[in-house]
């Protein structure tokens, strides 16, 4: 029973572990696609601002009569219709704007479309027309879903005159994961956002059809996909583990599992989609099939016949020692034989342990008791005794003091080694040890207690090229690729974990923004290398002149943010004063003097992120109104 459980623990480490690489992956592609978007996004409504006769045309139209937004509408049309057509290719699928009353006025992907009131089918359009900011998400339209960007629109004396959307197919998302990121995916979407009698209409932007996953969701199916596979193909490969599924899309938390079917084992994964209310409406799921798994599993069922063999032979040879008891030389003789028998069980348990790719041994966190090959061949010894001497019976030292790891300096006062896994969550359960060539590898440890010896069974799972890899998305995930300091994912971590212990421990929270002084001017009379150029200067200089403990950010262009931790407003903004007058003397060989504006808000009780960060915009409004290069607070 013994080596069934290890067998069994074994299998289950190395399934979890492909399932949980295999949700990542999904999970990074999908971060890395929908950041990709919104800078695009961002990106076209920049463009389209800097456009007068657009704002022009915006401005005019709230207060026209019906003829002349008519007359209007065909200028905006004239002028965007080539436009349109080239972020086509990049994957908008919605070039719309609205006016400041919900009323749709220009839809670039259908010109004769218009008039209609969105107030109370577009929450996003509702949202911007509200507040004047910005909003990003999955938003339900009135005939098609999509990944939406809308904008407000001010004109040139800051009046407000409406928004503009740019958006995003799941269409494009599929096309980007199957054809660039080659994982076999698809967009499942619920029904309940949907007018029942939607289904069927001949002018949806996306074509639906029933969901193998779930018969509370719908497929889009677009040139990506077939029918046949995505759908009639997948409902029966489903079946086992249907039940599962039902219920797990129910939690609205990523999640993995994996299916036998026809001979190959495919692991699919289930990634939820939230709209602005936080809500799952959708999800985007991947199919990847797994020869590891399939090869482990093939694995387990071989080594548990082989235990069970070892065991029936034990037990043939007890029972033959029981009824050869009548001579003396027959008892001896089955005493024997029994001790052989041992002698090819711990042979047998030996070649089980030494099959595994695992590190295996049994300890007291001390002495080794007994290793494998594996472990002997980690640690260059021959034989565990010899471990045991050179480690001064300390099996711990073998763990590398590292962040992020387990080793005997998180011990407590009076903690065994064992007290520490047990407080660590599973999936933080690592430790790293220096291989026999000195570099430093991560495993993933697994502990079972045997109950009889207090001893220990300790696995050790080789997850290095899952760390490095770990570790390469993180990079991709929170570091801006220009300037190599933070991005704005990072900052929202930070952020609101920094707020949290201001509420909890009421230390101060001190925020900055800062920008450069006329960075447009740069791009437009030098270009936008240059323009690099000045923001990778501007963002070392800052990067270097701050404490470990504060954190810098890029929030997107020429703007940049700083969390002064445990800062007040008035030290913060003396360091400011100090950045400022350190960047101005920064000169480009070609752009010159370069100058930047900041504003300052610190934590008051109550605040959110959102309040600090409209406070902070307004004290960077206030330093830009007031002449630029100056620092004000709010």
């Amino acid at each position: 029973m013994f080596n069934y459980y290890i067998i069994e623990l074994n299998t289950e480490h190395k399934i979890g572990m492909v399932l949980k690489e295999k949700l990542e992956s999904l999970s990074t592609h999908y971060r890395i696609l929908l950041e990709t978007q919104k800078m695009t996004a961002s990106m076209i409504f920049q463009s389209t601002v800097q456009m007068p006769e657009v704002i022009e045309i915006m401005s005019e139209a709230s207060s026209s009569t019906k003829n002349e937004k008519a007359h209007l509408r065909a200028r905006l049309h004239n002028l965007l219709y080539k436009k349109y057509n080239i972020i086509k290719q990049k994957g908008v699928l919605q070039y719309h704007f609205v006016l400041p009353n919900n009323e749709s006025f220009y839809r670039a992907h259908k010109p004769d479309k218009f008039g209609d009131d969105l107030t109370n089918i577009r929450s996003d359009f509702k949202y911007v027309n509200e507040t004047h900011r910005p909003t990003r998400g999955f938003v339900q339209g009135r005939t098609a879903h999509g990944f939406r960007n809308a904008f407000p629109l001010f004109d040139k004396n800051y009046k407000y005159i409406g928004a503009v959307e740019v958006s995003f197919s799941s269409d494009r998302f599929q096309w980007y994961m199957n054809n660039i990121s080659n994982i076999h995916s698809h967009f499942i979407v619920d029904k309940s956002i949907f007018n029942t009698k939607a289904w069927k209409r001949d002018d949806l932007v996306l074509k639906y059809e029933q969901s193998a996953e779930s018969k509370e969701h719908m497929i889009t199916l677009g040139n990506t996909h077939d029918k046949n596979k995505c759908v009639t193909e997948n409902r029966v490969k489903l079946l086992p583990i249907k039940d599962e599924i039902v219920t797990k899309l129910k939690l609205s938390l990523p999640f993995s599992n994996y299916v036998e079917y026809r001979g190959n084992v495919t692991v699919v994964s289930f990634l939820p989609i939230m709209n602005v209310q936080d809500k799952a409406v959708a999800w985007t799921i991947s199919y990847v099939d797994s020869p590891i798994i399939h090869d482990t599993l093939l694995s387990s069922i071989i080594l548990k016949l082989l235990s069970l063999l070892i065991t029936l032979l034990i037990t043939y040879f007890l029972v033959k020692q029981i009824f050869s008891q009548h001579k003396l030389e027959e008892k001896n003789q089955a005493i024997e034989e029994q001790k052989e028998k041992l002698q090819r069980q711990h042979q047998y348990l030996n070649e089980i342990l030494n099959s595994t790719d695992n590190i295996m041994f049994i300890t007291d966190f001390k002495d080794v008791k007994y290793s494998n090959n594996m472990f002997k061949n980690m640690l260059k010894v021959k034989q565990t005794e010899i471990f045991n001497q050179t480690s001064r019976h300390n099996l711990l030292s073998i763990f590398i003091n590292i962040h992020g790891y387990l080793h005997s300096g998180l011990l407590e006062e009076g903690e065994d080694f064992m007290s520490l896994i047990k407080r660590t969550p599973v999936k933080d359960r690592v430790v790293s040890i220096l291989d026999n060539n000195s570099n430093p590898k991560a495993f993933q440890i697994s502990v079972t207690n045997s109950e009889n010896s207090g001893d220990y069974l300790v696995s050790l799972s080789d997850i290095t090229k899952i760390k490095e890899y770990q570790v390469l998305t993180e990079q991709k995930a929170y570091i801006d690729g220009l300037t190599n300091v933070y991005n704005r994912n990072k900052l929202n971590e930070i952020f609101a974990q920094e707020i949290k212990n201001s509420k909890r421990y009421k230390t101060p929270l001190t925020i900055a923004i800062l920008d450069i002084d006329k960075f447009k001017d740069f791009n437009d009379t030098y270009g936008h290398l240059i323009g690099d150029e000045v923001l990778i200067t501007m963002a070392q200089t800052v990067q270097h002149n701050i404490r470990e403990t504060d954190t810098f950010a890029r929030w997107g262009g020429e703007e940049f943010v700083i969390l002064f931790i445990n800062t007040t407003l008035a030290v913060a903004k003396s360091v400011s004063e100090k950045l400022k007058n350190t960047i101005e003397q920064n000169t480009h060989d070609k752009a010159g003097k370069i100058t930047s504006s900041f504003g300052l808000t610190q934590y008051i009780e109550n605040d959110t992120q959102k309040s600090m960060f409209e406070r902070c915009d307004r004290a960077l409004y206030k330093a830009k109104e007031n002449g630029r290069n100056r620092v004000e607070i709010l």
